[in-house]
């Protein structure tokens, strides 16, 4: 298990490293880089004046970006986002509810869980039976479920807008590169789907 932690954080290491200075391969994704380092900062410099649960929201903030940071390297490399790390995603949650929320709020976070489990599944193999092709992972999906335990069903749409602007402005940076681009182009969608909810979870706490 050591062995697999060491190897995530160096694979995470890289990724960041060459999407912050533009390298190619992961500069498409050199907004999310970036955009995980500025919401880290806005964490610091939010909670040194803040009151409440402080330790508690740095300790979930801490967990929670090293975990998408560790996402977003390997699914951007290999294109799936592991269980492991969404069964991760859900237990920070979970726990960041309990420690954080009142009790009776992480019932209504598992109902909303399953809510956008059931729906974005429907919507995803309605997708497939339209257009031939699949247009969320199944990592996607589950990923979005687990969500749900960090921030609410209600900001659920805030973390959609920002992973599509996020996406898009990958596929942009692509077509300037010469990329040829298409209607059934793949791109991965969990480093997109991970800075919309580091930012939906930074602009609530922070």
């Amino acid at each position: 298990m050591i062995q697999a932690l060491r190897k995530t954080a160096g694979r995470t290491g890289r990724f960041l490293e060459a999407a912050l200075t533009w390298k190619a391969g992961d500069r498409e994704y050199a907004l999310v880089a970036w955009g995980l380092v500025a919401g880290s900062i806005w964490i610091a410099v939010g909670l040194w004046s803040a009151g409440g649960p402080v330790a508690a929201i740095l300790v979930a903030s801490l967990y929670l970006v090293s975990l998408l940071a560790a996402i977003c390297a390997i699914d951007a490399r290999y294109g799936i986002i592991p269980d492991s790390m969404v069964v991760a995603l859900l237990a920070g949650g979970v726990v960041q509810t309990i420690a954080i929320e009142p009790l009776e709020l992480l019932w209504q976070r598992g109902a909303g869980a399953a809510l956008v489990l059931l729906t974005v599944y429907v919507l995803q193999a309605g997708y497939r039976w339209l257009r031939g092709h699949d247009g969320l992972g199944l990592g996607d999906v589950k990923f979005l479920g687990a969500s749900v335990f960090w921030v609410g069903i209600e900001s659920v749409p805030h973390l959609l807008v920002v992973a599509v602007l996020s996406a898009f402005t990958s596929l942009i940076i692509l077509k300037l590169e010469g990329h040829e681009l298409h209607g059934k182009q793949a791109i991965s969608f969990g480093p997109h789907l991970a800075i919309g909810l580091w930012w939906t979870w930074v602009t609530a706490v922070g």
